[in-house]
């Protein structure tokens, strides 16, 4: 079941913390809460083997990510593809923001509504919120305990200023992060480059921002409790 997944995940992100802090003995308290059949012994052993993956996990991977014309030779992801893959394989969480997003990417979001309907827990942050109604439609009244969306309050002495950033951050670690639209444009048809980001540290960053814009109310929650 996705909900025992997702605990399984909670408690390797908290092993990892108290690791992190030197914190051995809590670590091995927290697994034997969640696995009271456990001895000492072979909850130490887990506690290990969840540092141990992690370790394996360190090295941060950057790869370039392109919208270019279908004759494009050069060594790079196609942006569309890059998008997709992330979006299926989200298991947690999925942070999403655009600066204009369209019908064509329609398709794409009705997979992410399906997706916080298995239990992913989804942030839209939007830059014009009623231009983005009519794509949101279909999704608009679904699943807001897991689906949330956002909205760009701007400022009163700026009419230009916008959320003009494109981003999008899976389970606090995989992220991309491209000049490309969620457009026809912006997928198939204009010159983008941006980079594909495998890092907790900078995801985490990059999700920190946000935390910390919603704290400033600079956005403003459209849906979800």
């Amino acid at each position: 079941m996705w909900d025992q997944s997702i605990s399984a995940d909670i408690l390797a992100d908290e092993l990892l913390e108290l690791s992190a802090a030197g914190d051995v003995f809590a670590a091995i308290r927290l697994v034997k809460k969640e696995l009271p059949e456990l001895s000492d012994g072979d909850a130490a052993k887990v506690c290990r083997l969840v540092n141990s993956l992690a370790n394996r996990r360190k090295t941060d991977t950057v790869e370039i990510v392109a919208t270019a014309p279908v004759s494009f030779r050069a060594a790079t992801r196609r942006t569309r593809p890059v998008i997709e893959e992330l979006i299926h394989g989200a298991r947690r969480t999925i942070t999403l923001t655009g600066y204009s997003i369209s019908d064509h990417f329609e398709d794409l979001l009705k997979l992410i509504d399906q997706k916080s309907r298995q239990g992913v827990y989804v942030e839209l942050f939007a830059n014009d919120y009623e231009k983005l109604r009519p794509v949101m439609s279909d999704i608009e009244h679904t699943n807001r305990r897991f689906l949330k969306i956002y909205a760009y309050s701007g400022k009163a002495n700026d009419k230009m200023a916008a959320l003009h950033a494109k981003t999008m951050i899976v389970d606090g670690e995989k992220m991309l992060i491209s000049s490309a639209n969620l457009s026809y444009h912006g997928l198939e048809g204009n010159i983008e480059i941006g980079a594909l980001i495998t890092s907790r540290e900078k995801a985490t960053q990059v999700l920190d921002v946000f935390s910390e814009l919603k704290r400033g109310k600079h956005f403003v929650l459209v849906k979800g409790d």
